[in-house]
């Protein structure tokens, strides 16, 4: 999956670190702490945050990635 330079550097601003890519589970980047934010992208999927709350829940948000690119602007 080819990521585009915005969303990279907006997923910077924000706080995430980059993974390092695993292809089946197409985890792209998290940020931890009381729970742990992923940025996946399985084959076939859309664009999604995994929230893993530490319950071992999940919860799951499709999203756009102008949003992000969206939200770091504000940020800025």
């Amino acid at each position: 999956m080819q990521i585009d330079q915005n969303l990279v550097a907006a997923l910077c601003l924000l706080g995430f670190k980059f993974l390092g890519g695993d292809l089946f589970s197409g985890e792209i980047a998290e940020i931890k702490g009381n729970m742990t934010i992923k940025l996946v992208h399985p084959p076939g999927e859309e664009l999604k945050f995994v929230v893993e709350l530490p319950s071992e829940k999940q919860m799951i948000f499709s999203v756009d990635r102008h949003r992000i690119v969206g939200l770091a602007e504000l940020w800025q």
